[in-house]
């Protein structure tokens, strides 16, 4: 009784299955779902009608069958598909393989900063980046010093910055750093300056470059953009008293200009001695914060009305005077958000996603190390790792397992593997180590992908069935037509016919731009046609006075291409005047007519190309349709219908 229900149960279940394949072609089955998915996807009419469903199944058979033509002819097994494909198919999985909430949290975060423009000073001491742990705790140590002599008022932060900073622009600016926004600067010392508060100092924090402590100054809303012209006169540093002052005479000269009403591009272009910007009337590309000197930056924010113009002013380059021409605010975080995101992964919060990447799949699946092969490894390999010369030829291949992910084993073999192919001078094993792990969890996780996401499985299965496509029709039609030069040929002597000239006219067409032209052009066209005169001869003549005086246009003219020549009974010789809405004139003189006749293949190749290559795909299609058992489900297809 219990066999007879389980083969009941199988019957069933295999009879539902093959009630939902909408179409079998030979022994492969298409369901309804991947059908529908495709469907839906090229069609957006509300309203399926039986013909246009008919007609979308079958233009989907002839898609099938190529495809499965092509993985007939192993084409997917070739090392240039399997190329193709691979690239492919890793664009598509980036999106898959990211910790989404982390990602979202760190796009708000950037574009919430991006709302504030930072005011900030700092003081550095450097480190080098394979620095013991000795001596990035004298430096920490070392910056809490000052900061405690700054905060006991006992030396001013401009002048602990002079003293001890490491960033030597700091003997100048006492480390003032003006104002800043989201990306300008790597993103441990952006994330200190915003999270502390405006007169505060912070304590220590480590970037790349060593560890700082960081006076904020000031905070306010971002200035977003501004885009100025500006007219300057130089003075550069180290300029002499006469250069000095004849510059800040030049600049009291150009506001006696202006003031007098002369245009401001005008005046740029006549005096300014920028020349990359003069001959554009001044005109600077947009700026935010931190993209200009300071002093320039601060009156350029300062403008409020488009047209506003400036007092002179003065910086280390010399002496300007600037008009407001645009100002943009911050975008919307959904008109940013794509550029934040490209910004995110040109910028150091990117490592910080890979990172919450892997803490996510490691919570996701479970992951079993072996300490003591691990630790064997180590002993064996760290120092020669370390010096960059680990060898594998030294290695002999009998693989232990090192973790397993989820049941996965990976193998001492794999890791060895991994350390030949990114070992270099100084190469950490622990580190090199984790990132294995990390790297082995990013390849688990994306080897899953399509049991996870049917959406990404769809879209391989659309990459990889469009590529297969692409080279077998490729090689069937498209550089078959182009390349069967006999083929062609026959092609197109069979179908002659197809490739007609209508009746043609040899003509020259005169445009003159009034009556009073028209009647110099007549004169010369007599003188052309007794071999005094040449069409440049002729619009040099006429066109002295005015460069639209007259066209001259010859060609070979097909009944139907041109109205004006259509107009007028086809005969040798100079027509009557055909008047234009516009005042103008047209003469034409009929040079010969020539009757309809079948063009040269010469004439005419790419329409025949494209026509053989329908012709070729045609007989294809029928092939392919010989070839296969096609099934159709049409039950389940008109379900579709509405």
């Amino acid at each position: 009784m219990k066999k007879i229900g389980l083969s009941i149960l199988c019957i069933t279940f295999t009879l539902l299955s093959i009630a939902q394949n909408v179409l079998t072609i030979e022994n492969e089955e298409i369901s309804l779902e991947e059908f529908k998915t495709i469907f839906y996807k090229n069609n957006n009419s509300t309203v399926i009608t039986q013909q246009y469903l008919d007609e979308y199944m079958g233009l989907f058979i002839n898609f099938k069958l190529k495809v499965k033509e092509a993985s007939d002819l192993g084409l997917d097994t070739l090392s240039a598909f399997n190329t193709e494909f691979e690239g492919y198919r890793k664009q598509l999985a980036k999106p898959y393989l990211k910790n989404s909430e982390f990602d979202k949290n760190m796009l708000n975060q950037a574009y919430n900063r991006m709302n504030q423009d930072v005011k900030a000073s700092h003081i550095l001491i450097a480190i080098d980046q394979k620095a013991t742990t000795k001596q990035e705790q004298a430096a920490y140590n070392k910056l809490l010093a000052i900061r405690s002599s700054i905060l006991a008022n006992t030396i001013s932060f401009s002048d602990a910055a002079k003293k001890n900073s490491d960033d030597k622009s700091a003997l100048n600016n006492g480390g003032d750093l003006s104002y800043f926004t989201a990306f300008m600067m790597v993103y441990e010392f952006e994330s200190a300056a915003y999270n502390t508060a405006v007169n505060e100092i912070s304590m220590p924090v480590k970037t790349k470059y060593g560890y700082h402590i960081i006076k904020v100054v000031d905070k306010r809303k971002a200035v977003g953009q501004v885009k100025v012209a500006h007219i300057m006169f130089k003075s550069g540093e180290g300029a002499n008293r006469e250069t000095l002052v004849d510059a800040e005479n030049k600049i009291k000269e150009v506001v006696k200009l202006l003031k007098n009403g002369e245009e401001f591009s005008s005046v740029a272009a006549r005096f300014s001695e920028d020349k990359s910007t003069a001959n554009k009337g001044g005109v600077l590309p947009a700026f935010g914060v931190g993209k200009m000197v300071p002093e320039f930056e601060s009156i350029a924010f300062k403008l409020n009305d488009i047209g506003e113009i400036s007092a002179p002013f003065k910086t280390a380059y010399g002496w300007h005077i600037i008009v407001l021409l645009e100002r943009k605010e911050i975008p919307t975080y959904l008109e940013m958000e794509p550029e934040l995101k490209k910004k995110i992964e040109r910028d150091s919060r990117f490592n910080l996603s890979k990172q919450a990447l892997y803490s996510l799949l490691r919570d996701s699946y479970k992951v079993l190390k072996k300490a003591r092969t691990y630790l064997i490894l180590q002993k064996k390999y760290a120092k020669d790792l370390s010096l960059g010369k680990l060898d594998p030829s030294e290695f002999k291949d009998s693989p232990s397992t090192l973790f397993t992910i989820d049941g996965k084993i990976f193998t001492t073999s794999h890791f060895i593997n991994y350390l030949f192919s990114n070992q270099m001078l100084g190469s950490d094993f622990n580190a090199m180590y984790s990132a294995f792990v990390n790297a082995s969890l990013v390849a688990y996780e994306e080897s899953r992908l399509e049991l996870k996401y049917p959406k990404y499985k769809a879209l391989l299965k659309e990459y990889r069935e469009g590529i297969l496509l692409f080279d077998l029709t490729n090689k069937k039609v498209w550089e078959k037509a182009v390349n069967d030069s006999l083929g062609l040929l026959s092609f197109y002597n069979a179908n002659k016919l197809n490739y007609m000239w209508k009746k043609r006219a040899n003509a020259t067409l005169y445009t003159c731009i009034d009556l009073a032209t028209s009647k110099k052009v007549r004169k010369l066209i007599r003188k052309k046609k007794k071999g005094k005169l040449t069409d440049n001869e002729m619009l040099k003549n006429i066109n002295s006075s005015s460069a639209l005086g007259l066209q001259i246009v010859s060609d070979k003219f097909e009944s139907g291409t041109n109205k004006n020549l259509d107009q007028i009974i086809w005969e040798k010789g100079i027509s009557d005047n055909i008047l234009l809405k516009d005042g103008g004139v047209i003469i034409i003189d009929i040079h010969e007519t020539i009757d309809a006749q079948v063009k040269l293949l010469e004439e005419n190749r790419g329409k025949v190309i494209a026509d053989y290559q329908n012709k070729l795909e045609q007989d294809w299609i029928k092939e392919l349709r010989n070839k296969y058992t096609i099934l159709v489900n049409k039950k389940l297809l008109n379900s579709l219908i509405n």
